[in-house]
């Protein structure tokens, strides 16, 4: 089971990594999206486009890394020795460290441009997953007794 999880998210950072590519620059990503775009929105004009465009972009950078986030912080959690207290701080360390590298190597490409605003979308979107997953597994955790009172289990 953990192996499997495991590789399920070296993968999908994998993947993340590989959307950092000039292949997927925004140039790139224009010819695809403008015309679905339009598809919806017929009455736009090409500014409005260009601008949805881009908030097409950001949601998928928040989106990306709040998956890796669950899929770290799943596998993490798996092992039985670490709380969800530890899996969080590690999953978002590890979607942060893939956030910097993804940025540094756009930096570093002529068609990509690396930006601090970007890593901090990306951190953003883990971090909101991680709230979530944590808050989840914790409530999940909670044993309900018949007297109403919640009991925390032992650690």
């Amino acid at each position: 089971m953990f192996l499997r999880r495991f590789v399920l998210a070296a993968l999908w950072m994998t993947l993340v990594l590989t959307l950092g590519f000039s292949f997927f620059g925004k140039q790139r990503t224009e010819v695809i999206v403008l015309p679905v775009l339009k598809a919806f929105v017929p009455g736009a004009s090409s500014a409005q486009l260009r601008a949805a465009h881009e908030v097409v972009r950001k949601v998928v950078h928040l989106s990306e890394y709040a998956v890796l986030a669950l899929l770290w912080f799943q596998t993490l959690v798996a092992r039985r020795t670490w709380t969800p207290r530890r899996a969080s701080w590690a999953a978002i360390s590890i979607c942060l460290l893939c956030a910097f590298a993804d940025e540094a190597h756009q930096s570093m490409l002529l068609a990509r441009t690396g930006s601090a605003r970007d890593l901090v979308l990306d951190g953003s979107g883990a971090l909101a997953m991680l709230i979530v997953a944590r808050s989840r597994r914790e409530m999940s955790d909670t044993v309900v007794v018949s007297g109403g009172q919640a009991i925390e289990p032992a650690d």
